[in-house]
């Protein structure tokens, strides 16, 4: 192996819950080196981290436009706000944590708090027509709670989460933790997709200014917000009782470098010296920021894609019914083959894979397929279209298992908060780029097709091929498998 392709496993701290790895009875006591309910913890936190986000992104906006009855550009300006806070206050208690040393370890406080106000806020959110009326109070009310109140608890919140896997999880295990957490992602996305289509169908009435258009409630949003808050409430408090950083063997504050002001931290971390030594992982930031551009070119139309297309019923309840089984089963497959053949090897095959989806719909488009989705006599049809679906929900979702475990690697240990604040830069940054794109594309050169959609569809792999060279770049981490290793002795 040669000594400068190889790059030294950054090995978590080891807590008395853990399990070394070279000890076979503790490795078969605990598979993944540490207690089940752990993971499980960690898992919910993601699921409560999911169901509160899609509550946040989604419902404040209807009830800014469905209840308050303002203009859209009032949505606009609350989400930019919010966007902004999310970019900053995420770094910020990033830096914070990671250098905590109270008697709760580092990131408990900041998990517990940041749950507790945001779960509260985003209920109390609803109730601003009560409070104030219809009327610009109750949106000054409103936009106070989420850019203010959410956009700093809530980024605690997510600071703190979002590094549980690599404060925990050894190197060797990430992958197969990264989809059992990806799964309760997925699960977190649909669960109040789910509750949201049953609100509208049972708590929306006709849009008084437009009868042909629907509203959901006042009651319709605050059930559901409450939904949302009751999710990041009870994660938090779990994750505070369990996912405990405990002394004597390495975890505990006795083990921790230093404790550094905030300023003397960005010191530390902006400084030429540090940031070239992270600079694999400034590459895969890179690699990602091109990639999840395109995942962010379909998701931003997803609904409108849909509609456009018109899919009938029978045809979707059996095209997800096949598609999102098969991405469930290839997200644990992914996982495994992460931990065993390393991120690298998974996560550029997976790509390509996905992108086969992608060049599917657009001949399933303009040759009409699409639209023959009514009847079981068109069954074929159906399942091509699913097999499509199946490979660019892989790309959407399944990708981030090996992507996921590859960012957690090269977080520097001391510093894993603040850089994961770094790599959430992606998040926001990449819509931008995907959104845009895509919408220019639509606009100025649609009529090409039947559908102006069909060039999201080819819009998407160009930028998933475009980020295979960077994510080539970017040196291998699992231990034993860096670009030049010898695969480990079978024993």
């Amino acid at each position: 192996m040669c000594p400068d392709d190889a790059i030294p496993a950054q090995e978590p701290n080891i807590a008395s819950d853990f399990t070394p790895a070279s000890t076979p009875l503790d490795a078969a006591r605990w598979k993944f080196g540490i207690k089940p309910l752990y993971i499980g913890i960690i898992a919910i936190s993601m699921l409560g981290a999911q169901i509160f986000g899609y509550t946040e992104q989604q419902l404040l906006n209807t009830y800014i436009d469905h209840i308050l009855r303002l203009e859209p550009i009032y949505i606009g300006i609350m989400v930019s706000c919010s966007a902004i806070m999310g970019l900053v206050f995420n770094f910020v208690f990033g830096v914070l944590s990671d250098n905590t040393r109270s008697r709760f370890g580092r990131r408990r406080p900041y998990l517990l708090a940041g749950g507790l106000i945001s779960g509260v806020s985003i209920i109390a959110f609803g109730f601003g027509h009560i409070i104030f009326g219809p009327t610009i109070a109750a949106y000054a009310y409103c936009f106070v709670i989420d850019v203010i109140v959410i956009g700093i608890a809530s980024n605690a919140y997510y600071a703190a989460q979002r590094v549980q896997v690599p404060d925990f999880i050894r190197p060797e295990y990430r992958g197969r933790v990264n989809s059992i957490v990806n799964l309760m992602s997925l699960i977190g996305m649909l669960m109040p997709a789910v509750l949201t289509l049953l609100a509208n169908e049972y708590l929306a009435i006709p849009d008084p200014l437009d009868p042909t258009s629907r509203i959901l409630t006042a009651e319709g949003h605050i059930l559901m917000l409450s939904v949302g808050g009751m999710a990041i409430i009870i994660a938090s408090i779990l994750g505070f009782l369990v996912l405990k950083e405990k002394p004597g063997l390495g975890m505990g504050l006795d083990s921790l470098p230093p404790r550094q002001s905030f300023m003397g931290e960005l010191r530390r971390t902006f400084n030429f010296k540090e940031l070239a030594r992270q600079k694999e992982f400034f590459k895969l930031i890179l690699a990602m920021l091109v990639f999840m551009s395109g995942v962010s070119a379909i998701l931003s139309y997803l609904l409108n894609i849909i509609f456009d297309l018109g899919i009938q019923t029978f045809g979707l309840i059996i095209i997800l019914g096949i598609a999102v089984p098969m991405v469930l089963l290839l997200i644990f497959v992914l996982g495994k083959y992460t931990d065993k053949l390393g991120r690298k090897k998974v996560a550029i095959p997976t790509i390509l894979l996905s992108c086969v989806g992608f060049v599917m719909m657009p001949f399933i488009i303009e040759s009409g397929m699409i639209y023959q989705t009514g009847s079981i006599d068109q069954l074929p049809t159906i399942l091509i279209i699913a097999l499509a679906f199946t490979f660019i929900v892989l790309g959407m979702i399944g990708v981030t298992v090996p992507v996921n475990t590859w960012s957690q690697d090269l977080l520097p240990e001391g510093k894993k908060g603040q850089f994961a604040g770094i790599y959430n830069i992606i998040n926001t940054v990449s819509q931008v780029i995907g959104s845009m794109t895509a919408g220019i594309l639509t606009t100025y050169l649609g009529g090409i097709f039947s559908s102006d959609f069909t060039w999201i569809f080819i819009l998407v792999p160009i930028f998933f091929v475009a980020s295979i060279p960077i994510f080539v770049a970017v040196k291998e981490t699992l231990p034993g498998h860096a670009m030049g290793a010898s695969p480990p002795a079978r024993s």
